[in-house]
């Protein structure tokens, strides 16, 4: 993920901007989202939903700077639960459902049109979700230090306000934070549900979510009532042998001897 966000950043130096950015001739945009874009070619400018999350713009180098730095923290922390496979589907998730907030919110502002470039939706998805697998790692930021659920939990907010801002006053451009809570929810959901957990999942043989957790009580019912089977059978076997030490064998009913029996032929060596 690392290095197509540089292959694409490069590839964009060269063309001078034309995947990011419209040219003085009114063309551009080649890589970036908006909703006109996505209806270009018979709908195959859908594809930007996934070429605009490794497009950065090409006059601020802040802006893909600061993405490879989050993408370079919080993607081995999500990856070392998810793996490779599901590191990458949260991403292109996280990217996708930041690229229909921004949709929605432009739209109610009247800026349908206003395409969005950049991986910062994708990586709040990977910050958020490395804050609820480890809410308490320890993270500079600026030149405080913070536990990473207070670092997402304050950009997260910051990206609330502004839109709020936004709403108040206007659209502002330039940064859509409607596309970093897009991500930030895509994160939380991912890890709230249980999504994208292993190569099991891509294979179609374990669900994650509310397969994974009703398979898990299963079990857990199970051994429960083997321990409580174990343990009325325990207590039973107290009580024939109290028995047995007060009166003799003769005083066991036939069903106290099955039950010895029974139990006899569990415990000794090759029983079934």
């Amino acid at each position: 993920l690392f290095l197509i966000n540089v292959a694409v950043f490069v590839a964009n130096m060269f063309v001078l901007g034309r995947l990011s950015a419209p040219t003085q001739g009114g063309g551009g945009f080649w890589f970036a989202f908006s909703w006109p874009a996505m209806l270009e070619g018979y709908g195959l400018g859908a594809v930007r939903l996934i070429t605009y999350q490794f497009t950065h713009s090409f006059i601020d180098v802040m802006h893909v700077l600061m993405n490879m730095l989050a993408l370079w923290v919080f993607g081995p922390m999500a990856e070392d639960r998810l793996g490779k496979v599901g590191t990458i589907r949260l991403y292109l998730w996280a990217g996708l459902v930041g690229a229909l907030g921004h949709l929605v919110v432009a739209a109610l502002q009247g800026q349908a049109s206003v395409p969005l470039v950049g991986a910062s939706g994708a990586c709040y998805g990977l910050m958020v979700y490395a804050a609820c697998v480890a809410p308490h790692t320890r993270i500079v930021f600026i030149i405080v230090q913070m536990p990473l659920w207070g670092l997402a939990s304050l950009l997260t907010g910051i990206g609330v306000y502004s839109m709020f801002v936004e709403f108040a006053t206007g659209y502002g451009g330039g940064v859509s934070h409607s596309a970093h809570l897009g991500g930030a929810a895509m994160g939380f959901v991912a890890w709230r549900l249980g999504w994208f957990r292993d190569w099991r999942d891509i294979a179609g043989l374990e669900r994650a979510g509310f397969f994974t957790r009703w398979l898990a009580a299963f079990r857990r019912h199970r051994q429960q009532r083997q321990a409580r089977a174990a343990a009325a059978t325990e207590q039973q076997l107290d009580a024939i042998l109290a028995k047995v030490k007060a009166s003799g064998l003769g005083s066991l009913s036939p069903d106290e001897r099955r039950f010895l029996e029974r139990v006899s032929k569990h415990t000794r060596p090759g029983g079934s």
